[in-house]
């Protein structure tokens, strides 16, 4: 497409139509230019696809089937980037199987509290983590010619009042926690898409934020792409133009007065044209794609679905090795969610699954399974506990506790389910949990009841046999938590203020969500950010840095050994935290900066390759609005997860960047005797006349200088001059 010669061929009206949706599915092409409109599906874990987009007004029912991958929460409980790579480009495959050109994902939000109501469709608790999985997604997608929507844009953390709340957050907090994954998929997969959050940001709605839009989001970070609103967000469809919003989701009642509003000359044409040169831009990115049409092989797909499923599945618990089962063993089997299991967590994740396995069919696959539906506690029940070796009990989060629309009401499963378990481990404590939520649940009301415990997330269509594999050991788990399991709600930071209830919505915890609150104040929780058991043990040794002193543009390379010491091939996950000098600024006590997982046969050693670059070492500074690296000591802390850290080790980092406010004269002289360069100017200066008296260090510099003055009988040209050397601007005389 010649661009330019198309912008110059369109009409007032056609340009104008571009920045607003067709029915609900569809963006608007240019028909009389031979361009063809587009479409965007949901969701997040595949495809919600349909039969005749244009039913009931555009407003289609009749799904198609489509892959139903595990949640999101599950996706980054693999720690394989790879394998999510995979997954996006599957999803690109039914896309254009269903001639779909963009999907409206991933979600890339964080995870205040557990209670968020959509955490199920967002990665982890941490950015890295969060950042990594994502980009590998969009990255999937995108080789594909599908053009993937990163969303929420930004700052969307509770269903609670989504459409209306303000949510308000400090500069330093926003950028290292919130925009972060955002910013990082943004310049290393270049989504074509971003979708703007429904909420308001200080009072702004983040699809008519300039600030947000224009000046974060376009100019500092250089993206190229085009901003969709999510669907019915927009409040005034001027303020989002002028703001920096592209295209206006879904087609809006406003659209035929915003047209004759452009005809009219009521907007800039040149900020038109600015929009409508991003929109075609993206137009001609699609029309390029020579996949679109290609049928694809669902059994192929399903197969990878239940791969991810494989590398999701957390072993929490597994005392006594209760796991793996025996096939010689008398299993029992209770609870519906084993028969009838919770795939996904509904809203714009919810789809029609090609197929769907059955955990307990596939479980009877492997041995000869007594089974006993709902969760009543009956005679029957009771007899059959006696009378078998081991009890699976499959537990889980139901749509009414957990789903789009609205937060979660406590980290609880539903009492019948509790008290299932209660009153089977009176009987036996040879039980074994599996339970399936999209996000954590509180375990403190059963753990100690039981031996053994699984979470299996949401895990999708391709959800049984991957459970029953790893259930008789023919797998081996190597799932890691992505998120923390905190023992009771009251030990979060964002409690009880979550969800906010009024007009704002204020982060106060700040930088303290999840494993960096509960690690920094040592609070107990039931299983730490990166958890998981395997069914083999894992050493470490060998531990080797490049360097022990590092400094800008320079990479520090960490390896180490790992070698499987159990009887079963496994895969261990290597996370690897930093932390941070507590001079400048205040941090966690450490946070995620690299990971890397590794497939070991049983006896097998794998060097394993850490990098972190000086990025890795970066704080935000609000005061220089710029990321900086302190200059000091930090510890590289290497383990199986947040809690059980194997090695810890110091780099000092030679960091010329200056992180502080530049100190000025009515400062103490003990605070710029704290830091350079400050520091060293005030010492040299010192030099000329005498060291401070103990009692001076107190008071302002401005006073001693002058003190200075006095004693050494200096001029006003001296003053100023001494005021120079020291970079204080003069706005006092002698």
């Amino acid at each position: 497409m010649d661009i330019k010669k198309t912008i110059s061929e369109m009409t007032l009206e056609e340009k104008a139509t571009l920045l607003t949706g067709k029915h609900n599915w569809f963006f608007n092409g240019v028909p009389r230019l031979g361009i063809r409109d587009f479409v965007v599906g949901d969701g997040p874990h595949g495809l919600r696809a349909y039969e005749n987009l244009f039913e009931d007004g555009g407003v289609p029912h009749k799904r198609m089937p489509a892959t139903m991958f595990p949640c999101a929460s599950a996706m980054s409980s693999t720690w394989n980037p790879d394998l999510i790579y995979k997954v996006g480009e599957t999803i690109g495959k039914e896309c254009n199987h269903y001639n779909v050109d963009v999907i409206l994902a991933p979600g890339a939000n964080g995870k205040r509290s557990p209670l968020g109501g959509r955490n199920f469709e967002y990665y982890s608790e941490d950015p890295v983590l969060t950042a990594k999985i994502a980009t590998s997604y969009v990255l999937g997608v995108q080789s594909q010619g599908v053009g993937t929507s990163l969303k929420h844009f930004v700052l969307n953390e509770q269903e609670h009042s989504r459409r209306f709340i303000s949510s308000i957050v400090d500069e330093r907090t926003f950028r290292e926690l919130y925009a972060y994954p955002y910013e990082k998929v943004v310049k290393s997969a270049k989504p074509l898409t971003i979708m703007s959050s429904y909420n308001k940001i200080d009072g702004v709605y983040a699809s008519e934020s300039p600030a947000l839009l224009r000046d974060l989001l376009k100019k500092s970070w250089g993206y190229e792409g085009i901003v969709i609103s999510d669907w019915g967000a927009v409040q005034n469809k001027r303020k989002s133009v002028l703001a920096g919003l592209d295209i206006e989701m879904p087609q809006s009642e406003w659209k035929d007065a915003f047209i004759q509003d452009v005809i009219a000359g009521k907007y800039d044409l040149d900020l038109i044209d600015e929009t409508v040169l991003r929109i075609l831009k993206a137009y001609d990115w699609m029309l390029q794609n020579k996949n679109h049409g290609k049928q694809t092989n669902f059994e192929e797909n399903h197969l990878l679905a239940s791969k991810v499923a494989e590398e999701a599945i957390c072993l929490l618990k597994n005392q006594e090795k209760i796991l793996p089962l025996k096939k010689d063993e008398k299993i029992l089997v209770l609870g519906e969610l084993a028969i009838d299991p919770r795939i996904g967590g509904g809203g714009s994740a919810d789809l029609l699954p090609y197929k769907i396995e059955n955990p307990l069919s596939e479980l009877k696959k492997k041995s000869n399974i007594t089974f006993f539906g709902g969760y009543q506690f009956t005679r029957e029940i009771e007899e059959a506990i006696k009378n078998h070796d081991k009890i699976l009990i499959f537990t889980g989060t139901t749509s009414k506790i957990e789903s789009e629309g609205f937060d979660r009401s406590s980290l609880n499963l539903p009492e019948e389910q509790i008290e299932l378990v209660l009153k089977a481990s009176q009987i036996t404590s040879n039980i074994i949990i599996i339970n399936s939520s999209g996000s954590s649940i509180s375990v403190h009301p059963f753990i100690n009841h039981v031996k053994g415990m699984i979470q299996s997330w949401f895990l999708g269509s391709a959800c049984g046999k991957p459970l029953a594999d790893i259930l008789f050991g023919d797998l081996n788990p190597s799932g890691k938590l992505s998120e923390t399991f905190p023992v009771r709600i009251e030990n979060t930071s964002t409690h009880p203020a979550f969800p906010s209830k009024g007009v704002e919505a204020k982060y106060m915890e700040g930088l303290f969500t999840g494993y960096r609150f509960y690690d920094t104040h040592e609070l107990e929780v039931s299983y730490p950010f990166g958890f998981g058991l395997s069914y083999s043990t894992f050493e470490y040794s060998n531990l080797h840095f490049s360097s022990d002193n590092i400094k800008k543009e320079e990479d520090l390379t960490i390896r180490l050994d790992i070698k499987n010491t159990g009887e079963y091939e496994g895969k261990e996950t290597v996370l690897l935290f930093v932390g941070y000098p507590q001079q400048e600024f205040t941090h966690p006590k450490k946070v995620l900066k690299a990971f890397s997982k590794v497939s070991l046969l049983p006896n097998e050693t794998k060097t394993v390759e850490l990098k972190l670059s000086s990025e890795d070492f970066e704080v935000y500074s609000v005061a220089k609005k710029e990321f900086l690296v302190e200059k000091g000591e930090y510890s590289i802390y290497i383990g199986k997860n947040v809690s059980e850290i194997i090695y810890t080790q110091p780099v000092f980092f030679d960091s010329t960047d200056v992180c502080h406010t530049q100190k000025t004269a009515d400062f103490p002289a003990k605070v710029w005797l704290e830091s350079d360069p400050e520091k060293s100017k005030l010492e040299n200066l010192l030099l000329k006349f005498r060291p401070l008296h103990w009692w001076e260090t107190e008071e302002p510099l401005d006073r001693i200088l002058k003190r200075l003055v006095k004693e050494n009988n200096l001029s006003q040209e001296d003053y100023e001059n001494m005021l120079d050397f020291l970079n204080i601007k003069n706005e006092v005389k002698l």
